[in-house]
């Protein structure tokens, strides 16, 4: 009998402490730890915030191209070393439709570069091709860093 108590609870504590692990965890933006990006191309504008209070990074990005076509959402991802992978979660000009894109950013001398890279299909959601390397230096927008509003 006392095998069998030490045996269920073994089992009970397994699965309490297993519970919070597949969880999805949303932790809200730490304000304290929010930084705040903008790059201007010509007619087209890009803004970025994101906390950088947690391992998993939590942001909004926005782009304006010519003010005509505004692109809006969440950005979730992480940094490692130098550079942030994220996917991007947007809405085209407020339109009831979610869109997701891979993004990345490299930190280099100060400023953001958003990298291109090839897209791949995966189970209906796009990532970026590991074979084929990200170039930072044909990205359109190079972020600055700014004061968040």
């Amino acid at each position: 009998m006392k095998k069998l108590n030490c045996l269920f609870l073994l089992v009970a504590t397994i699965l309490v402490s297993s519970c919070g692990y597949f969880k999805k965890q949303e932790e809200p933006l730490d304000e304290s730890k929010l930084v705040c990006f903008m790059a201007i191309d010509e007619k087209d504008t890009a803004w970025l915030s994101i906390d950088t209070s947690h391992k998993l990074i939590n942001g909004y990005f926005k782009m304006s191209y010519g003010g005509e076509k505004v692109m809006d959402g969440q950005v979730k991802g992480e940094i490692k070393g130098d550079t942030l992978k994220a996917h991007y979660d947007f809405k085209v000009n407020k339109v009831d439709k979610w869109y997701r894109n891979p993004v990345a950013f490299l930190q280099r001398e100060g400023k953001l570069l958003m990298g291109v890279g090839e897209i791949n299909m995966i189970w209906g959601s796009p990532f970026f091709n590991d074979k084929v390397p990200i170039d930072y230096d044909k990205g359109r927008f190079i972020f600055d860093r700014i004061t968040c509003p």
